[in-house]
């Protein structure tokens, strides 16, 4: 038998290998006690003062930037394959993506999902454990358009940057041609294709949003575009080929638009089944915030939609460069709330940032806000026997100990696996609880 931990993303910036907690300790024993722990790298791990580190004019939302011990703490606590691939790998530039490849190899970690060019960013990264060769492939779908990476050509040498999962806006015929017309009247640039277009800005033609109507095999909603599937689908084979047990992972924020922030959008579900049927034998997505997702059983090979967030302290995230962030604010010349930077110092509310109208509540609005770590226990023919699911929730009582994962037991757990229960009923798979944690059998 092989265990196989698996985590959600590391989203913290500061040493936690010196604290005693048993209810971080737990965390930390299922993580060093699997044959094979993978986790997300949510940022880049370097140092302020190294070459070319300097905060992107985009970045994914907030700037994640990790002090260069982070990697230590990774190996610390267990973890021996990392994904990269995020909408944070580069918000600070080449130069903290080249520190951050250098932070993980020089501790040992082997990663996916970033490379030189497109190429590299999409082949599989391999960990040797004492009972199986395991390959990891990572990508996402959720990054700013200037991050994805690209291979050479004409002489050019290619683009350092992640695996993109690029996306297309399917929509019904009327929405299709009201969106047209309101392109043409607010100023974009329209490009027909058929029954495809392509908006952007003036003069920016290579910030485009691709649109479809619906037809055969494209329903409303996003649909993945089908080159970066079949070359995601091919590097799942290669890694195949080479390795007994196959990861692929998808850092994704979409979701489904006729449900809630728990439930993954129907392009996450298609490309799930596709990577399995490729030969994946864990399909694992994060990045939701919500913060849990279900799980789905799929030709007996397990679907993790989101486990949470499992290192999650946003107080603790680098913030530079604060005019990027909208919020409201009252004025102090006309008293009236309005739409300025969260820094302005013509507002004066301007402690909170802004929370979504859609999804309603944004981020963190699942009914149990929790995060878990799943272990799948493969046989040596890679045949998935049982999946053990371990509830934390995070720690909030010292800042110490904030935004850590704790082990929880009891009712507690019971709450959480019970909850996860509910959003994997939809995919047709049960959940026991026992001995304080969820069991799926195979």
């Amino acid at each position: 038998m092989i265990d196989i931990a698996l985590t959600g993303g590391c989203i913290i910036k500061r040493r936690f290998s010196a604290v005693t907690d048993q209810r971080f300790l737990g965390v930390v024993d299922v993580l060093r006690g699997a044959d094979v722990t993978f986790g997300h790298l949510e940022g880049t791990i370097a140092e302020p003062d190294a070459p070319e580190v300097f905060p992107s004019a985009e970045g994914g939302w907030t700037w994640i930037r990790m002090p260069g011990y982070f990697a230590e703490e990774l190996g610390w606590a267990g973890y021996d394959l990392m994904s990269h691939a995020s909408n944070h790998c580069l918000d600070y530039m080449y130069g903290g993506l080249y520190e951050t490849w250098k932070a993980l190899k020089a501790e040992g970690l082997p990663y996916a999902g970033t490379g030189m060019n497109l190429e590299q960013s999409r082949e599989p990264a391999y960990v040797e454990s004492a009972k199986a060769r395991v390959a990891l492939v990572s990508s996402v779908s959720s990054m700013p358009d200037w991050a994805r990476a690209a291979d050479p050509r004409d002489g050019d040498r290619g683009r350092p940057g992640a695996n993109q999962l690029r996306r297309i806006q399917v929509l019904e015929p009327a929405d299709y041609d009201a969106l047209r017309d309101l392109a043409r009247k607010m100023g974009m640039w329209i490009t027909d294709l058929g029954d495809e277009m392509t908006l952007n800005p003036s003069g920016l033609h290579n910030t485009i949003t691709r649109f479809a109507k619906v037809g055969p095999g494209r329903p409303a909603g996003e649909i993945a575009d089908r080159a970066d599937v079949e070359a995601n689908l091919a590097a799942i084979r290669t890694a195949k080929a080479r390795a007994d047990l196959v990861i692929f992972h998808i850092h994704n924020h979409e979701w489904d638009t006729e449900q809630s922030l728990q439930d993954p959008p129907r392009f996450i579900r298609d490309f799930a089944r596709e990577a399995i049927d490729a030969g994946a034998d864990i399909f694992i997505a994060e990045g939701a915030h919500a913060l849990l997702r279900g799980v789905e059983i799929y030709r007996g090979k397990p679907i993790f939609y989101d486990p949470g967030d499992l290192f999650k302290d946003g107080n603790s995230k680098i913030r530079p460069l604060s005019e990027y962030y909208w919020t409201q604010g009252t004025s102090t010349a006309t008293g009236r709330r309005e739409i300025t930077t969260i820094d302005s110092p013509a507002h004066r509310d301007h402690a909170k940032l802004p929370v979504a109208t859609y999804p309603p509540g944004g981020y963190n609005t699942g009914r149990v806000l929790a995060v878990v770590v799943p272990v799948c226990r493969f046989d040596e023919d890679g045949t998935l026997r049982e999946i053990v699911i371990h509830p934390a929730k995070h720690i909030k009582t010292t800042k110490l100990l904030w935004g850590l994962p704790g082990m929880v037991t009891g009712e507690e757990a019971k709450e959480v696996i019970e909850y996860l229960g509910e959003l994997s009923a939809p995919f047709g798979t049960e959940i026991a609880f026992e001995d304080g944690k969820g069991i799926i059998r195979c």
